[in-house]
């Protein structure tokens, strides 16, 4: 009986210790996304990991690529290769994220070290799996 409480007690420990994923915020998945994609240049295996993060617009617009790209080349290639790890720069270093939610919809205000001149709204879209990034991509 004492064996039974005391791993009652050791779950409900358990449980009150866990954090929530950094994707379970708007602002906790762009700050994953642009951490991933920075690390992505030192190893491009983490491209993928970072595709995971973009919500259904940007993943099917990079599908689409993928496929065009596919037809022009004659071998496959992958949406998430498609991801210019090497060549990802962001235009400021975040200092401050104010995130707005209206439903399965997030915007996440980027403000930088001059908040007049370095700025960013990024849009995000809430999935089963979390908040996803929607960076905006150009048409295929």
């Amino acid at each position: 009986m004492v064996r039974t409480r005391l791993a009652v007690v050791i779950a409900l420990a358990l449980l009150g210790c866990s954090h929530a994923p950094p994707d379970a915020t708007p602002d906790g998945a762009l700050k994953l996304f642009l951490d991933t994609m920075e690390e992505a240049s030192d190893d491009p295996r983490l491209v993928h990991k970072a595709y995971d993060l973009l919500g259904p617009a940007a993943r099917a617009n990079l599908e689409e690529r993928a496929r065009r790209t596919t037809r022009k080349q004659g071998r496959p290639i992958e949406p998430w290769a498609l991801l210019a790890a090497g060549r990802f720069a962001m235009s400021f270093r975040p200092k401050a994220m104010r995130t707005s939610i209206v439903g399965d919809r997030a915007s996440v205000e980027v403000l930088g070290a001059d908040p007049e001149n370095e700025r960013a709204s990024v849009p995000c879209v809430h999935e089963a799996a979390g908040w996803r990034v929607e960076p905006g991509l150009p048409e295929p």
